[in-house]
């Protein structure tokens, strides 16, 4: 696969490599073929025909005759020079002087007319300067036209080139959009034709993956639910009364550890929700007051007023735009970690800036060490304290979802130490106009 990528490599400069060679020879010989149909005439003048005949007639007293029938402002452009058939003798217009023809030639800078004197030798050289002036428009056009088309060429060739690496662009960025591309298709003619195999492969590969994780979220789903609510149903018809103290406490135990398996298996399920991306976003706007005091209520109900938890709306009544489920779902597991670290307080407070919405969640507890602030966010982090054994509670999964959320949202996760508490602050950002990110 290497080698073959390199040979197309090499295919694709020697292409370029002559491409350009014979655009260059084409472009400029079409262009040269202009020059000469629209450059200064070239042709014998009535004024060079009397210069030779004036010459040819006597040649002693030439200078002061053919002068006068040259325009003032001309004359000083002329040259006149005598050669002889012998220095004309390698030139291809030797035929052509012995016949007694006018022969034109030019230089960058000068229009030359050769004429042998009749019955002589002698071949008169008469030349002008070229007044550039007249030409120099014309030629910084043609100039123009062979760099442009020389632009278009390459255009040509780079094309398709072009062409099949936004393809290849389209695909990968709906793959980091959490979606699973199309199979890309380019010819087998294109230079990156090897590199969208390769492409195809990967395609093909994370299908399977999707298909499995799928598939095992199905079995957690069912095979796991199922036996949890035998074991919940056969716990419940167990009448703890007839149980001795010790049976009671250890049905108790067990009841905990079926809930706790049952609150780890939804966790699971909720998260690869996350992952697989099932669900389509809905942002709404709204006031966020009503989402904040509906979570007080519930945290008052759960907790019993163990935490003295205050919530803090600085928004100004401003709305904020979000997918409010999912927002819920956020700040119940912000408020959830805290509780679980907080000695006593718990703060949350929500803003609107000019460009994002904030929402952020101080406790007073240990805080979170600054080498770990990044780690607590991935899936299955939990940070320990042999002091507390109920910081050690949980599965890892809520910051990791909470995180989940706001990259759904186009934001990010921020872990800080809590200024006013003492403890840890996560801030939740998220840009404003969130629906014209997500469509």
């Amino acid at each position: 696969m290497q080698t073959h990528g390199i040979n197309r490599l090499n295919r694709a400069f020697i292409t370029l490599y002559l491409f350009l060679v014979i655009s260059v020879v084409v472009i400029g010989w079409g262009l040269n073929q202009i020059w000469d149909s629209l450059a200064p005439d070239q042709k014998v003048s009535p004024e060079i025909e009397t210069i030779f005949y004036l010459v040819e007639q006597d040649a002693e007293k030439y200078s002061a005759e053919w002068l006068s029938s040259i325009p003032k402002d001309k004359r000083h452009l002329l040259q006149l020079e005598f050669l002889t058939l012998d220095d004309m003798a390698q030139s291809n217009a030797m035929q052509e002087l012995t016949k007694g023809r006018i022969v034109t030639a030019s230089t960058d800078d000068q229009l030359i007319w050769y004429k042998r004197i009749a019955g002589t030798n002698s071949v008169l050289m008469l030349s002008q300067k070229i007044n550039h002036d007249q030409g120099s428009f014309l030629y910084n056009i043609l100039l123009i036209i062979f760099y442009f088309g020389l632009a278009l060429v390459i255009y040509l060739w780079v094309w398709p080139l072009s062409r099949d690496a936004k393809k290849l662009e389209q695909q990968t960025q709906s793959l980091g959009s959490h979606q699973v591309p199309d199979v890309l298709s380019i010819s087998h003619r294109s230079t990156l034709y090897p590199l969208a195999q390769a492409f195809n492969k990967m395609i093909f590969r994370l299908r399977d993956l999707i298909t499995s994780h799928h598939d095992m979220t199905n079995a957690v789903s069912h095979e796991l639910r199922t036996p949890l609510a035998r074991m919940k149903f056969a716990l419940a018809m167990i009448d703890q009364e007839k149980l001795s103290e010790r049976s009671q406490q250890q049905l108790k135990s067990l009841t905990l550890d079926i809930s706790e398996m049952e609150t780890l298996v939804n966790s699971l399920l909720f998260y690869a929700g996350f992952e697989q991306q099932t669900r389509k976003m809905q942002f709404t706007s709204g006031h966020i007051h009503d989402l904040l005091d509906n979570l007080q209520e519930r945290f008052i109900r759960t907790h019993h007023h163990k935490y003295q938890l205050e919530i803090k709306d600085f928004s100004g009544n401003q709305l904020f735009s979000c997918e409010w489920k999912l927002l819920e779902t956020a700040l119940q597991n912000l408020l959830s970690n805290a509780a679980r670290f907080a000695e006593k307080r718990i703060l949350l407070e929500a803003n609107v800036t000019d460009t994002e919405y904030q929402i952020h969640v101080d406790d007073d507890g240990p805080g979170i060490p600054i080498e770990e602030r990044q780690r607590v966010l991935e899936s299955f982090v939990r940070l320990y304290d042999e002091q507390n054994e109920s910081q050690s509670s949980g599965f890892g999964l809520g910051l990791a979802i909470v995180n989940r959320i706001m990259q759904w949202h186009q934001g990010k996760v921020d872990v800080e130490c809590s200024p006013t508490l003492g403890g840890a602050r996560l801030i939740l950002r998220w840009p404003k106009y969130t629906d014209e990110y997500t469509k």
